[in-house]
């Protein structure tokens, strides 16, 4: 039986419970899919398969809350408040950047954070840097349309001092929909992890190592060492 990762030993009794990929056919995932599963595991650290239903019920429940929060918190103070707060007054300033609206500005910004927050783990996940780069840009733009209103107050005489709600608003949305946007992942993902548990020969064993998914003979022959 081939093992992959650190065995336990007398002194690791104490461990904690992570997971261990264990071959005994020879049959394993795609190996970048054992490496993205690797990933995972290591930055969630779940205990046990117990633990993992719980952290993919916690993160989904948590992002779901948080995404319709989104929507109620859009829905309240721009649909419906946005009058009393200013946003249609007619000397507000448009973007500098396609001359868009508050409203406008509002729909975009939530569409970006999401896009980026999904680029930024695909690249962490798969060590892609053009994922990152490209999620980088869309944080950048995002900021920026997020600082604008507050910016037409500091550098101009056209600013509104209403314009510090829109920021704080827009700045809101930001924030909410990366959170949920990266709690649904991290559930869509140990979902698919745990999954990938129940379809391949693999078990639960105690580390105390940092995870290493993997067989000694898939990708290449583990090199023998000559005891001492």
């Amino acid at each position: 039986m081939n093992g992959a990762g650190a065995s336990l030993n007398d002194e690791n009794n104490g461990a904690e419970s992570r997971i261990e990929v264990m071959d005994s056919d020879g049959k394993l995932p795609h190996p970048e899919n054992l490496e993205l599963a690797n990933s995972v595991l290591n930055r969630l650290q779940p205990k046990d398969r117990h633990e993992m239903g719980q952290m993919i019920h916690s993160r989904s429940f948590l992002g779901g809350i948080l995404l319709a929060t989104v929507g109620i918190f859009w829905w309240l103070t721009v649909s419906i408040m946005g009058n009393r707060l200013g946003d249609n007054d007619a000397t507000l300033p448009n973007s500098m950047i396609f001359d868009l609206g508050f409203l406008q500005v509002s729909l975009l910004i939530p569409l970006l954070v999401l896009i980026a927050t999904v680029l930024l783990m695909h690249s962490r996940e798969r060590t892609s840097w053009q994922s990152g780069a490209f999620g980088g840009i869309l944080i950048i733009i995002a900021l920026y349309f997020t600082l604008e209103p507050v910016g037409w107050i500091i550098f101009t005489d056209e600013g509104n001092p209403s314009m510090v709600l829109q920021s704080l608003r827009i700045g809101a949305l930001a924030i909410m929909i990366h959170y949920s946007t990266h709690m649904i992942l991290d559930a869509i993902l140990l979902s698919w992890v745990q999954k990938m548990l129940q379809s391949f020969p693999l078990e639960m064993s105690e580390l105390d190592e940092p995870l290493m998914l993997g067989a000694g003979d898939f990708d290449k022959n583990e090199e023998e060492t000559t005891p001492a």
